[in-house]
């Protein structure tokens, strides 16, 4: 009996080993699919997939988002021209740069494509004749799907020609070599790939692409001169290569 009785429990000694080293080995498995989703940018995709979600929300906690449409009731006057973007547009003033009044801001620091989409009526309300878009930057940094960016801005572009406003894209410029917040290394390899998905776009909706990184970039990274402290931001050479590009293009449509 005893003997049975020790055979029984060497078995659940057996079991039990084994469905540790099972769970011990599923563990492994999933944590190392987790880093890998989040290293090659996938794992926001997989909790949209999950949960339903189609975009990014972020812009809704953004605070300088709500403090600007707080006030852009006031700004009522006709505009030709309107820079819609996020930090990069905003840092610049473009009535001055330019050196004409008919030029109106609407850039919002952090923001990301999808919040370009929720304030559009802002834009639309100044009826102008050609409005410059930037932007894609903060959804990658905040992992925000390639598709879903260019989705964002094909909307973008079909809401101001609705409204017989011309729209420019820009492309997104490439990270300096010293941006520490992730490696520049990644992300200026998604910048490239998104940057090839807004050409093309571009060419689909038949619309003028502004690019900086022909003249600001080493095709691997923003030039040292051309970024701030930061990486990411622009100098003052940054914004004047970026003024003549925009008046080639008002020059060409006339305005």
């Amino acid at each position: 009996m005893s003997k049975d009785i020790n055979n029984i429990n060497k078995r659940r000694k057996t079991v039990l080993k084994i469905s540790l080293a099972v769970n011990i080995v599923f563990i492994i498995i999933t944590i190392a699919s987790i880093i890998f989703l989040a290293k090659n940018h996938y794992l926001p995709i997989v909790f949209q997939k999950i949960f339903g979600y189609k975009n990014d929300l972020s812009y809704i906690r953004n605070p300088v988002y709500k403090n600007s449409l707080a006030v852009y009731p006031m700004y009522q006057e006709q505009k030709n021209i309107v820079m819609l973007g996020n930090s990069l547009t905003s840092y610049a003033n473009w009535s001055e740069l330019l050196n004409r009044a008919d030029v109106a801001n609407r850039g919002i620091n952090g923001d990301v494509t999808q919040g370009f989409i929720s304030r559009l009526q802002y834009v639309i309300n100044l009826q102008p004749k050609i409005c410059f878009i930037e932007g894609g930057i903060n959804d990658i940094n905040n992992n925000i799907s390639q598709a879903i960016i260019v989705e964002n801005l094909s909307k973008v572009i079909d809401t101001l020609q609705k409204y017989h406003i011309k729209p420019v894209l820009t492309t997104v410029t490439l990270l300096a070599k010293h941006f520490d917040y992730v490696s520049p290394i990644n992300q200026n390899k998604q910048i490239k790939e998104l940057n090839k998905a807004l050409l093309l776009l571009s060419k689909e909706k038949q619309i003028s692409l502004l690019d900086l990184n022909k003249y600001v970039s080493d095709n691997d990274f923003l030039k040292p001169s051309f970024a701030t402290e930061d990486g990411i931001h622009f100098t003052d050479k940054t914004y004047i290569v970026w003024k003549h590009e925009v008046e080639k293009i008002l020059q060409q449509e006339g305005l």
